[in-house]
């Protein structure tokens, strides 16, 4: 999977920020959780989304207010906080999902936008 940000079309319009495709076992809880980002965000950037009728297929636009980054081999917490510029604190508040110091491979963190 392959992250990044920029203004994208959909059928629901314009979305300043990444599409996430519904999949089998999908919710608006599950999705906003993944991306760290409240459900009353999410239904705001998806007002046409029939958010008790979700399916298969169906595309969120999801707001850009952190920026998700996956895990590369070799990459440490020293190397992210360096490379991004941010501090400890700053990223944990960010990924409170994440357990602390682990870095798995291919597991997903977000990253705030400077000035966040």
């Amino acid at each position: 999977m392959n992250y990044f940000v920029r203004r994208q079309e959909n059928e629901y319009g314009g979305c300043d920020g990444m599409i996430h495709e519904i999949k089998e076992g999908d919710s608006l809880y599950k999705v906003a959780r993944l991306y760290g980002i409240s459900l009353e965000d999410l239904m705001e950037k998806n007002p046409t989304v029939d958010v008790y009728n979700l399916r298969i297929g169906d595309k969120l636009c999801i707001p850009a207010k952190h920026i998700p980054y996956i895990i590369k081999p070799g990459d440490t917490l020293d190397w992210i906080l360096d490379h991004f510029g941010i501090d400890y604190v700053t990223f944990r508040n960010a990924n409170p999902q994440m357990p602390p110091f682990r870095m798995e491979e291919n597991s997903v963190v977000y990253i705030p936008e400077r000035g966040d």
